[in-house]
């Protein structure tokens, strides 16, 4: 099949050659830079199809281009090329895998430019930054990894998070790394930005050959949100940038050999989503006093929730979506990649729920299962994902963290619903054709689920940041300056 994507991509990247290289990175960023607020346009000037080009031109050699200027209008005349060419030529080969897959492999890479921006990711890693001690093993893992002491790293990242839709030209000036070195170090401040900003000879590696199953990759700049060549600096979205700042701490963690630098950042996960829980009305019990209720024996999973007359378990896996996870891959290629995470999740959920219902007094409750994870894996409604033979209870859910965040605030400080009302309705719309939804999320745009703000732990944790970072900069006036209005945004 790599075959067929280099002979459809081929043609794109011949046109992109009768311009300068400089020119092409040049008109590339600048498209990737154009903040839409409207989703329908956005989706009509086909982004994620100009961040597939980068990767054509950052695979290429300078020399094989021309000298002509790249406009805007020649860039859209190669996207066009490039949407209808490959395309036509590959994105529908696997139609007999069950359409849920099939639609997901086709909106996956689109996604990311639809969604809403959540400060959720970003805010469990500040969360994280507070509980760490000074000797944690964690700790010391990811300052070795990113080379900056954590807090530095974290408070550099939030001025780049915070800045990525559209002002990101203020903070690459000199003058302005200059006010960051006297305010952090002139060291600290060059690390930031070598891990941030690579050079063009060096991020090889890091493309990679091209494979087919970057065509539906969502995020497929998130390593290289900006690349340096020449004395210029490219910057390829706000979308690639926040992916990569936001989960930096699991990036570097997946990364890691050492069970010993994993398990507490798993442990940290869990921890975190038993108090989103604990939030809501009704008893949250834990894996050991699951087991104890409902007397368990073997598999068991994370949380259950009593929810009135209903039971909701959880199974917590900290898993998101990166590069190394298939876009495309098959049923199996999923369940043999997930085997050990989410696919397990089915049997350890399945196995408490026949426990719930032989417990006395639980005979006829109604019983959930929920699978969460750090990341939306974005699957929708994934019974092909499971062996899921059970009578006993629901289908089972799969959400990330951040719907289950902005779940919690719903039933919990607003109550405006409980965990079990929404995974009711959610059943009886998936029970129709006519009312089914492809991701389960979708719900939460609705009345009475939808939020208009940030879940407000989240927002707390933030305003903790701004504090910190308002510290730091006292005396750096400059800086100070460009930062705070941002921050008071959140």
């Amino acid at each position: 099949m790599n075959a067929r994507y280099w002979d459809a991509i081929r043609p794109i990247r011949n046109q992109l050659r009768r311009f300068s290289f400089q020119s092409v990175l040049q008109a590339l960023s600048a498209y990737l830079q154009v903040e839409v607020p409207d989703t329908d346009e956005r989706v009509r000037r086909l982004p994620w199809i100009a961040e597939r080009l980068v990767l054509v031109v950052l695979r290429d050699k300078p020399s094989m281009y021309g000298r002509e200027r790249m406009t805007e209008k020649d860039l859209r005349v190669c996207l066009d090329r490039a949407w209808r060419s490959a395309d036509t030529n590959f994105s529908m080969r696997h139609m007999r895998y069950p359409m849920e897959l099939v639609v997901r492999q086709l909106m996956l890479a689109q996604l990311p430019h639809q969604e809403r921006v959540s400060m959720g990711a970003f805010g469990r890693q500040i969360d994280l930054l507070r509980r760490l001690g000074p000797g944690d093993r964690l700790r010391a893992y990811l300052e070795s990894t990113f080379g900056i002491p954590l807090d530095d790293f974290l408070q550099l990242a939030a001025i780049f998070w915070l800045k990525a839709p559209g002002t990101i030209p203020e903070l690459l000036s000199r003058r302005y790394w200059q006010t960051l070195g006297q305010t952090y170090s002139p060291a600290t401040a060059d690390r930031f930005s070598q891990r941030l900003m690579p050079e063009w000879q060096s991020v090889r590696g890091l493309v990679g050959e091209a494979d087919a199953d970057e065509w539906f990759q969502p995020w497929i700049l998130y390593r290289l949100p900006f690349v340096r060549r020449d004395g210029s600096v490219f910057y390829f979205g706000s979308t690639s940038l926040r992916r990569n700042l936001e989960y930096a701490f699991s990036d570097a963690v997946s990364e890691a050999a050492d069970v010993g630098v994993r398990q507490p950042f798993d442990d940290h996960f869990e921890a975190y989503i038993g108090e989103s829980l604990a939030r809501c009305v009704g008893e949250t019990l834990n894996e050991k006093e699951t087991r104890a209720r409902f007397s368990v024996e073997g598999q068991c999973c994370d949380f259950a929730k009593i929810d009135g007359d209903d039971v909701v378990l959880f199974e917590v896996k900290n898993k998101t979506l990166a590069y190394d996870i298939p876009a495309s891959a098959s049923v199996r290629g999923y369940r043999s990649k997930f085997k050990a995470t989410v696919v397990k999740a089915e049997k350890q959920l399945s196995n408490v729920a026949r426990a719930v219902a032989r417990t006395p007094g639980y005979e006829r409750v109604r019983i959930y299962r929920v699978v969460v994870t750090s990341g939306d894996l974005m699957f929708g409604n994934a019974d092909y994902l499971f062996d899921d033979a059970d009578e006993s209870s629901t289908k089972i859910v799969m959400l990330g963290i951040d719907q289950l965040d902005r779940l919690v605030e719903k039933a919990s400080r607003l109550g405006h619903c409980t965990i079990a009302s929404f995974l009711a309705e959610l059943e009886a719309r998936n029970s129709k054709p006519e009312t089914a939804l492809f991701f389960p999320q979708l719900l939460l745009f609705e009345h009475p689920y939808s939020l208009g703000a940030s879940p407000v732990h989240l927002q707390a944790l933030f305003h903790g940041l701004e504090e910190d970072l308002a510290a730091r900069l006292n005396g750096a006036e400059e800086a100070q300056t460009k930062t705070n209005a941002v921050l008071r945004a959140i």
